[in-house]
């Protein structure tokens, strides 16, 4: 069974993520853009990525990862195709 907590805060990402993963072994999920995520990168404190490609050609647009991260290897756990919008679940390796 899933119980959906949501709640919003404002306070640094990687303190509050590093609680809460010291305090429950539950899942975490987390939805931000690009700020978020390197934040959470750098600290190594992602275990499972959920990546979507939505087939659009940009110009150009913001980077998902910066190119200062630490590299983190990662293998496809699962690969679904909805009306041609690609979601692919990494874990790392």
């Amino acid at each position: 069974m899933r119980i959906n907590r949501k709640k919003f805060i404002n306070e640094n990402i990687t303190s509050f993520v590093k609680k809460i993963k010291s305090k429950s072994r539950k899942d975490i999920w987390i939805c931000g853009g690009v700020k978020t995520i390197n934040q959470l990168v750098s600290q190594n404190l992602i275990d499972e990525y959920h990546i979507t490609i939505i087939p659009i050609i940009l110009g150009n647009g913001i980077r998902l990862f910066q190119e200062n991260n630490i590299e983190i290897k990662l293998k496809l756990k699962e690969s679904n195709i909805e009306n041609g919008i690609i979601t692919n679940i990494y874990s790392k390796r």
